[in-house]
């Protein structure tokens, strides 16, 4: 996608917590970008960077222990780091929302449903009180609870209920982009289902942008347009769903998708990405991943490598694919690991669940 139509561009950005004499490195030189209407997957095991950089975006990060070191944060082409607090709080709620992981801790137990999404409006809109209540009803029912519980407190809804409400809060001032931090994580498969189609739904309807941070696989098959797969605060390959899906071009994105189990073979125990995720106060030299990697050479371990296009969608963090920079593209890794296919075919992956978990 163009920069001209990208709604939010991150360029080399960089944060770091402190704690205990140590600096925790989160998320280290990332890129990324979002166009208008755009669904972006984010994709990455516990710990890659993924909420930190939503918090980032926000300029959230938890004070005084963390920090942005470097980068842009570009919307709508002025850079969110530059904004002073006052700008910010226009902005959040306003122009970017966000749901985050848990909506048993997102709302206040002592404040009724309708008050808080009241409250959410009353920062950015101006309506008289009767107004304000009757907005927010509407997105009550809008998200599909009936405007008649909006005197409830949240301990009385179950927890796919508790996520709608703080669905209705996030689209309240209808917002340009939409950050969804593991929105499903706290629910059963059945109300993960329903909350990800409500998501669809309100996405289309109200034209907005959303990046869906997650790692379930079936998730970002259903819903996303792009997908980026992060290690070490990295976003180490980027692309379509197809791309991404079948034409695996990074190591540790194949290795996810080994992960899954499959649903046409008979498999005795589940494939497991060797090594553990590396320590953040300690990012290993060269390529974050080469400590697991099975086709890391000497020089993954000295040397990090730079960003190569695919294609004009694809583009991914490994040396195996540098000779597609010369003009001859690498074939895409194989479920073997050790065979090629031709770009265009098929990788044989296991196809991802909906709603099922990486």
């Amino acid at each position: 996608m163009s920069e001209k139509n990208n709604l939010l561009e991150i360029r080399d950005l960089r944060v770091e917590y402190r704690s205990g004499g140590r600096i925790v490195h989160a998320v280290n030189g990332l890129d990324l970008s979002i166009g208008e209407g755009e669904t972006l997957g984010f994709v990455g095991e516990t710990g890659a960077g993924k909420t930190s950089t939503a918090l980032a975006v926000l300029r959230i990060l938890p004070q005084p222990l963390s920090k942005v070191t470097g980068g842009e944060i570009l919307f709508r082409g002025k850079n969110l780091l530059e904004h002073d607090n006052k700008t910010m709080r226009q902005i959040r709620g306003k122009e970017i929302a966000m749901i985050f992981q848990d909506p048993m801790t997102s709302l206040d137990p002592v404040k009724r449903v309708s008050d808080q999404i009241e409250e959410m409006l009353r920062l950015h809109e101006n309506l008289s009180r009767k107004e304000l209540r009757e907005r927010a009803l509407q997105m009550l029912e809008v998200v599909g609870i009936d405007r008649n519980r909006g005197n409830d407190y949240p301990h009385q809804f179950s927890g796919g209920m508790k996520q709608r409400v703080v669905i209705a809060m996030a689209l309240s001032c209808n917002p340009a982009l939409l950050i969804a931090d593991e929105p499903t994580t706290a629910l059963d498969v059945t109300i993960q289902a329903q909350v990800l189609e409500l998501m669809k739904k309100l996405k289309e309807q109200y034209r907005m942008s959303m990046i869906m941070i997650t790692h379930d696989l079936g998730i970002v098959a259903e819903i996303c347009d792009n997908v980026a797969i992060m290690y070490a605060g990295q976003v180490v390959e980027y692309g379509t769903v197809r791309e991404i899906y079948r034409n695996t071009a990074h190591p540790y994105t194949q290795a996810l998708f080994d992960s899954i189990p499959s649903l046409t073979e008979d498999q005795e125990e589940l494939k497991m990405i060797q090594g553990l995720t590396p320590d953040p106060t300690a990012i290993p030299t060269g390529c974050a991943f080469h400590p697991r990697c099975p086709y890391a050479t000497e020089r993954c371990a000295r040397e990090a490598p730079k960003k190569i296009k695919l294609s004009d969608t694809h583009t991914v963090r490994c040396f195996r694919h540098e000779e597609s920079l010369s003009g001859e593209r690498k074939s895409p890794i194989t479920d073997e690991g050790t065979g090629e296919k031709t770009a265009s075919e098929p990788q044989n992956h296991h196809s991802p669940v909906k709603g099922g978990r990486a």
